[in-house]
């Protein structure tokens, strides 16, 4: 009984991780202005680990401009 337990936390616990690489990887497409999708099929194809480092080295980040209120 307690081995299932465990093999049950421990499928879960892989999948919660995998779930939030490939959520990464979408997150820094989309700071980046480009469209997730294609750097998620990237990363299924490749490696998630590969895809994320290629957004961060090659790509700069979208300013957004700030919301602030003018007096």
């Amino acid at each position: 009984m307690m081995d299932t337990v465990l093999v049950i936390s421990l499928v879960t616990l892989m999948c919660f991780f995998v779930w939030h690489i490939f959520a990464l990887v979408g997150e820094m497409a989309k700071d980046r202005g480009h469209n997730p999708w294609p750097w998620l099929l990237l990363s299924l194809a490749w490696s998630p680990f590969a895809t994320i480092v290629i957004l961060w080295a090659f790509f700069d980040l979208k300013e957004v401009p700030s919301q602030a209120p003018e007096r």
